[in-house]
């Protein structure tokens, strides 16, 4: 995993604190520069809780601990300054403005869901999809259109994928998966109870399954074998979950073309063995 931004994290659990967390996440957010300047001592007297609510948090959020998180923060505040010097590019040119900020969000987007990937999880999921005599794609609301492209960009290379779409379908297809499968969720809220189900039916059947979904925590994710996530920043034009569309079709290129590869290897290397046998 590389080093990952803070707020970002905060951002991607936020929905799955409890209410002290949560008061925590917001002094963060509200006011990043005076929690850098400020030990786990002041913190914690000025939002009213322990010392070690604050430490656990810290903890919560994949730090080794409060002064390590503070570290990332302050390279946060530092990115963050740059960024408000780009927008003066193009001062007075609406229409360009507009676009330069669609650009940046989408590559602020797929830079921050890089920066959270945990390389152990990616791996086991490439793992997964290779060894998978089928694989199943399910999607939620506007992920649904994820799940109908991966299953596209999967079977025009030879593997046998599906997606359903239809709610009863999707129950029916997770009801006849079995070991040698794989089901892969996609949704960037991670709380819509159809899917929930649906994931719940693909874990009774022993099928190993992945979640793509926007938090790090959440009922979907917990269900899950593997859990990848991606996070996007926010914008006043646009939705969130559209923005993180991007990084979500990225994700799924990357787990693609990682799976041809191991694919292809194993190809080759069983020809090899035949070749050798015979």
């Amino acid at each position: 995993m590389t080093q990952q931004q803070c707020l970002i994290r905060i951002q991607s659990a936020y929905p799955h604190l409890s209410e002290k967390e949560k008061r925590i996440a917001d002094y963060i957010l509200n006011d990043p520069e005076e929690t850098v300047h400020s030990s786990i001592n002041q913190v914690s007297a000025r939002i009213k809780v322990a010392d070690a609510t604050v430490f656990r948090f810290c903890r919560r959020l994949e730090f080794k601990g409060f002064q390590e998180m503070k570290i990332v923060l302050a390279a946060d505040i530092a990115k963050s300054r740059h960024l408000e010097q780009e927008k003066v590019r193009f001062d007075g040119d609406e229409e360009m403005l507009l676009a330069d900020h669609v650009f940046r969000d989408n590559i602020r987007t797929l830079e921050n869901t890089f920066q959270i990937l945990n390389s152990d999880h990616f791996k086991q999921a490439v793992k997964i999809l290779s060894g998978a005599r089928r694989i199943a794609f399910f999607g939620s609301s506007g992920s649904a259109m994820m799940a109908q492209e991966a299953h596209r960009k999967f079977v025009r290379a030879g593997m046998m994928t599906f997606a359903p779409s239809d709610n009863e379908f999707q129950m029916l297809s997770a009801s006849q998966l079995g070991e040698r499968d794989a089901a892969v969720f996609i949704s960037y809220s991670a709380s819509d109870k159809h899917l929930l189900q649906v994931a719940r039916t693909a874990k009774s059947k022993m099928s190993p399954t992945i979640g793509l979904t926007g938090f790090m925590k959440s009922a979907l994710s917990d269900l899950m074998d593997v859990s990848l996530h991606t996070v996007s920043v926010s914008a006043d034009y646009r939705s969130e979950s559209y923005v993180a569309r991007a990084a979500q079709l990225t994700l799924i290129d990357a787990l693609f073309v990682n799976v041809m590869r191991r694919v292809r290897k194993d190809r080759h290397n069983e020809q090899e063995r035949v070749v050798l046998q015979s």
